[in-house]
């Protein structure tokens, strides 16, 4: 579920350093890691999560594996909840993309990647499973960018997840319910960060139980395919960071679904009470691309919504973590926990 935040960009603060314009390698690695590792340290300070491992182990190896790879940091990327992924220069000059994370947290992502072999995702470049430290190759802006709409988002993300879900069953993370885990979501944190939606929190348990009670196991799902977590490459896209958990194929066409919040909004704002059947209305089109229930994704889709809000909620977010449990209010009526009609 962590991947739900993957796609919140935060105000980008590179600092470049007069030694940078002129090429002085190790003044500009030495500012830079120093300014990722503060970073680290700002969102470990504003999220209820306890993320010190993480922060602390991103600060011991960091710097290590920049010197064993030989890579110069330039900048660190903005967006996610934990540690910032790095843009580094290669002793080749080619530039790249750094994660750091746990032992054990990328294992997952590392194997579906590889499996795909830069089709659907970015390429693997490197891997070193004992430091969780991965180099990807550098891809381009974000496709909410680009494309504003479900629509325009849709057309890039239904064949990008076409060509994911190719990746072979045995490369997931074994089958578990997802239902389940959005249950448990809706437990914790519900009381804590929504117990001003108490309706929404409802619907949104009756929904889960409901997708519990007939979940299957058909492909390896991506997790989180938002339009933040689908890069620019050349004249195409490529997914970054999937969750490979083996699933439901509505459920990841539910995540897309989940990502209209502004959208949403907008249509509520200039004509109250068409945000729902505009909603409607995409998950339909969505839903015969990939040859889905549209019920089911509208399903999906809405608990993501409201567990999404709750993480942001957990990780600091305020405003962001509103932004999803009012839209879902607007979506949410008498009809919600029967048939849609779709």
């Amino acid at each position: 579920m962590s991947g739900a935040l993957k796609g919140f960009d935060r105000a980008q603060c590179v600092r470049f350093t007069a030694d940078a314009r002129v090429g002085t390698v190790g003044a500009v690695a030495q500012d830079q890691i120093d300014d990722a590792v503060a970073e680290a340290e700002r969102r470990r300070s504003i999220s209820d999560r306890d993320l010190s491992a993480l922060v602390q182990h991103f600060g011991a190896v960091v710097r290590p594996m920049c010197q064993e790879w030989a890579l110069t940091v330039e900048r660190w990327l903005p967006g996610g909840a934990g540690t910032p992924p790095l843009v580094v220069r290669r002793a080749d000059g080619s530039a790249a993309v750094l994660k750091i994370a746990e032992p054990g947290a990328l294992d997952g992502a590392v194997r579906v990647m590889r499996a795909d072999d830069g089709i659907a995702y970015a390429g693997v470049l490197a891997w070193k499973a004992d430091r969780g430290a991965l180099l990807l190759e550098q891809l381009g802006h974000v496709l909410s960018a680009e494309a504003f709409t479900l629509s325009s988002q849709g057309q890039v993300l239904v064949p990008l997840l076409r060509e994911a879900w190719r990746v072979p069953l045995t490369c997931g993370r074994p089958f578990q319910s997802k239902a389940l885990d959005l249950l448990a979501i809706l437990a914790d944190l519900g009381p804590r960060y929504g117990s001003h939606h108490r309706d929404v929190l409802a619907v949104a348990t009756d929904y889960a139980e409901q997708l519990a009670a007939s979940e299957t196991a058909e492909v390896v799902c991506h997790g989180d395919p938002h339009a933040g977590n689908v890069l620019r490459r050349g004249g195409g896209w490529a997914l970054i960071d999937p969750d490979g958990f083996i699933g439901e194929r509505a459920y990841d066409q539910g995540v897309v679904v989940r990502d209209a919040s502004r959208e949403i909004a907008a249509a509520e704002a200039l004509q109250p009470g068409s945000a729902r059947p505009m909603l409607l209305e995409g998950c339909r089109r969505l839903a015969e691309a990939t040859n889905v229930d549209p019920e089911r994704m509208w399903r999906w889709g809405f608990v993501e919504r409201v567990t999404t809000g709750l993480y942001l909620g957990w990780y600091g977010h305020a405003r962001e973590s509103a932004t999803f449990l009012e839209t879902a209010t607007l979506l949410a009526n008498s009809q919600c926990a029967g048939s849609l009609g779709i």
